[in-house]
């Protein structure tokens, strides 16, 4: 109610000439809210009140008016929960009663015809705004639900195809683990995991394709709710193109210090290029820190200490990965919203 309130308040102050009074309500104990027009015969007064409190609020609304020693017409907008009861109305307020929970009109007194009009505007503009929201929201989604379905769809085909090899082999209950972690891993690499030898050889591109790759259920749910979450603000942040500039480079920066640093590991994950997101989300906090609250940079910072504490504390985590993700992400991010400024102010 408080938002219709707030709302309803703003168009009649914004669009319909009215302004805003206030008086002390013995009743709720804090200051109530009344919209006024002048007219040339006295004033046109607007109340939004809900059913149940309509009775004292009309009364305290009917004596503050009186002081202002104008004439006057009192118009209530009651909120009702359905079926409104209070049928014994006085020759001192019109009504216009809604239905709360859709804003349907139950019943309109005549001197309240302009603001059934308006409330029609405002419900239609609600409506409009709604699907323009929902526009936007998938808007901003699209190139982040298309990365986590490239991510699923090759998560699908690997488990596919590593299912076959296991039963191939006969029955999986009777494979050994060491026997389970090798398949996992041959599987891996033959989709394009980082693998040094490999990469040695002049299969460079594993530094990307290994961002691809997962190797179980919960590596790809954690990192794919990352950056469903993270990738959204990028986007919204430096734009579609350079969101995805970023989050390829990192990845590809993160491969790059785990190649350097742990050339003996196997890597895979997605968590390289979402802890370069957040670097880019460090970087443009940082550049605006001037207009962001400091509460927004320390939280993001908890947020990237936490990550990398978690990093170091688990096994089989490739932690020079999300340094590498976090570096190259802060940097590529930093550059593109120092260009993205310069091609706003020219």
């Amino acid at each position: 109610m408080n938002n219709f309130k707030e709302e309803f308040y703003k168009i009649l102050v914004n669009a319909e000439n009215f302004y805003m009074k206030q008086y002390y309500s013995d009743f709720h104990k804090r200051e109530i809210f009344l919209a006024i027009k002048e007219l040339s015969n006295g004033i046109y007064c607007v109340l939004i009140s809900e059913d149940e409190n309509e009775n004292i609020d009309f009364l305290e609304a009917f004596e503050y008016i009186k002081t202002l020693g104008k004439d006057f017409s009192l118009n209530m907008i009651v909120l009702s929960k359905g079926e409104y009861t209070n049928i014994n109305n006085t020759v001192m307020v019109n009504k216009l009663i809604l239905d709360k929970e859709n804003y349907t009109v139950i019943k309109c007194d005549e001197s309240c015809l302009p603001l059934k009009k308006i409330l029609e505007l405002y419900i239609n503009k609600s409506k409009v705004k709604n699907i323009d929201n929902k526009r936007e929201f998938f808007r901003y989604k699209i190139p982040t639900m298309i990365l986590i379905l490239i991510n699923v769809i090759i998560f699908i085909i690997m488990q596919i195809d590593i299912y076959n090899i296991k039963h191939s082999l006969g029955s999986s209950q009777l494979l050994s683990e060491e026997m389970i972690n090798a398949i996992n891993n041959s599987v891996l690499v033959t989709f394009g995991a980082k693998y040094n030898a490999l990469i040695n050889n002049g299969e460079v591109w594993r530094l990307l394709t290994c961002a691809f790759l997962h190797s179980s259920i919960i590596h790809i749910a954690f990192n794919m709710y990352s950056l469903y979450i993270v990738g959204p603000q990028i986007q919204q942040i430096y734009g579609a193109k350079k969101y995805l500039v970023i989050y390829i480079t990192s990845c590809i920066t993160a491969s790059i210090l785990s190649y350097l640093a742990s050339p003996y590991t196997i890597s895979v994950g997605a968590s390289g290029g979402i802890f370069g997101l957040l670097g880019a989300l460090l970087a443009f906090a940082i550049m605006e820190r001037h207009r962001l609250q400091k509460k927004y940079i320390s939280s993001l910072l908890q947020i990237i200490l936490i990550n990398l504490f978690i990093g170091l504390s688990v096994k089989n985590i490739d932690n020079y990965a999300h340094i590498g993700g976090l570096i190259g992400g802060a940097l590529i991010g930093y550059v593109s919203y120092k260009i993205l400024n310069k091609q706003l102010k020219n």
